[in-house]
């Protein structure tokens, strides 16, 4: 009779842990989210051409373009560069005939910056980017009332984040000033809100795959 109400109060037990991982609430929440941001949360900064990347004099120095920034990855240690002469290819050159070489400052990878660098295919290019750091859920805000739609009960949840360990570069002063996007990210880490559209599955909430 012992082993009989044993086994049955292991049935529950087991029945009860399952049933939690289907409950709305932020712990689920939680887990379903950081489990998606572990594939998708990388937090990084497009550089949209390929390396090794050539910067004619004219664009060295402006304000917005890719000089500035180019430089000062090279004074954290992920590129370098040297002067050369190279031809820079123009939207117009079919137009206007070949382009005779230009003194260029080319910056190329650095064993470091390698180890940081995601290259992913683009509509014309491949697109490349610094990546450092990764986003983990800091709190949930709230969540809307699970409603069936299709074959699954969904809800979208909305939530702030943090970056795990960012890498040290990002958040050196030389960078920031340049790559408004990381001081922004940095900065507003634990205050910007995200939404994730969960479904609820047999293993519980999980945020699908796009």
């Amino acid at each position: 009779m012992r082993s009989i109400r044993f086994i049955s109060i292991a049935g529950l037990l087991l029945l009860a842990a399952c049933s939690s991982t289907r409950r709305p609430n932020g712990a689920n929440f939680t887990k379903a989210i950081n489990q998606y941001l572990a594939k998708h949360g990388e937090s990084c900064t497009m550089i949209v051409r390929q390396f090794p990347i050539d910067v004619p004099q004219s664009e060295q120095r402006e304000q917005y373009g890719i000089g500035l920034k180019l430089a000062a990855l090279e004074q954290v240690g992920l590129v370098h560069s040297n002067d050369t002469m190279a031809v820079i290819h123009g939207l117009l050159e079919p137009l206007q005939g070949s382009t005779p070489p230009q003194p260029v400052k080319r910056y190329e990878l650095t064993p470091e910056g390698k180890k940081y660098l995601r290259e992913t295919p683009g509509p014309l290019e491949q697109t490349s980017a610094f990546c450092y750091g990764q986003k983990s859920v800091n709190s949930i805000v709230k969540w809307t009332e699970p409603a069936t739609a299709g074959a699954y009960s969904q809800t979208e949840v909305t939530y702030t984040y943090r970056i795990v360990d960012p890498a040290s570069w990002a958040e050196r002063p030389e960078v920031q000033q340049v790559f408004s996007d990381i001081r922004t990210t940095i900065a507003g880490a634990s205050k910007a809100t995200e939404v994730a559209g969960l479904q609820l599955t047999n293993k519980g909430w999980e945020v699908p795959d796009q």
